[in-house]
């Protein structure tokens, strides 16, 4: 086995593991917003039951699902049906941030939902039986199908924000070195590699690169949670480190694109 069949197959494990695991990251993000949000509360607690503060039970409930999605779809237990669970629940935690953060902006509300879509295309994957480990089971192209654009629309989207926004910008000039011509790169490669993966063309190779420029903006500016919190959006610790652990499964979606060779 050739050392590019030998990446190719690391890329589709990593992309297989961060996409089935990732709710547990999200459940990890949740419990530390509950905590520093338990921190700014005086709250006297003489038993458990002083715990189940009506403000707080949104929160049980939601780590809740996102440990039995996570469990499921980790050990391959009806793997598909909670992939179509997990699709819709972040979507609606993602409604319920924007509730509980009214304060913010237009532009920072539409980032929240924009991101959970993204992460929705993934599990749009399982839920088409992208990730089955067992063979001989009819695979769901409807999903595939809507997963692939869905990731596809995403991408438009990082390069339209990127375009009009402000913000946008000025985060990646700052952490990026080449000004406006790099922003006029980055803004290609998104709309390119969109547009081959929304129309089948070389998916799996268009999602990897794809994959490789998300990993780069992520980890770089998206994760320099010091930086959004001095920002106009005012975005706290831990619900910047969930935005930005949101392309985590973004990139691991566009990894398993490599699994079909014809889209």
């Amino acid at each position: 086995m050739g050392f590019l069949e030998k990446t190719l197959i690391i890329a589709d494990m990593i992309g297989l593991f961060l996409v089935t695991r990732y709710p547990y990251f999200d459940l990890f993000c949740l419990l530390m917003r509950m905590g520093s949000k338990a921190d700014t509360v005086k709250m006297k607690v003489d038993s458990i039951f002083d715990t189940l503060r009506p403000e707080y039970l949104s929160f049980y409930l939601n780590g809740a699902i996102f440990f039995v999605c996570g469990t499921a779809m980790t050990l391959d237990m009806r793997r598909r049906t909670f992939g179509i669970v997990s699709a819709f629940h972040i979507f609606i935690s993602a409604i319920l941030l924007c509730f509980e953060n009214q304060r913010w902006s237009e532009f920072m509300m539409v980032k929240v939902v924009a991101r959970a879509v993204g992460v929705i295309g993934g599990y749009l994957f399982v839920a088409g039986g992208l990730t089955d480990s067992m063979r001989g089971y009819a695979k769901i192209s409807h999903f595939l199908h809507t997963g692939r654009q869905v990731l596809a629309l995403y991408l438009f989207y990082n390069a339209y924000m990127i375009w009009i926004s402000q913000e946008e910008k000025i985060a990646l000039v700052k952490h990026i070195p080449g000004g406006v011509v790099m922003l006029i790169v980055v803004v290609v490669i998104y709309v390119a590699c969109g547009l081959c993966i929304y129309g089948g063309y070389e998916a799996g190779y268009f999602g990897k690169l794809a994959a490789w420029l998300i990993t780069v903006i992520t980890v770089i500016v998206d994760f320099d949670v010091k930086f959004w919190y001095k920002s106009e959006s005012h975005v706290e610790y831990w619900t910047q480190i969930l935005l930005a652990s949101r392309n985590i499964s973004v990139v691991g979606a566009l990894l398993l694109l490599g699994r079909k060779r014809h889209w």
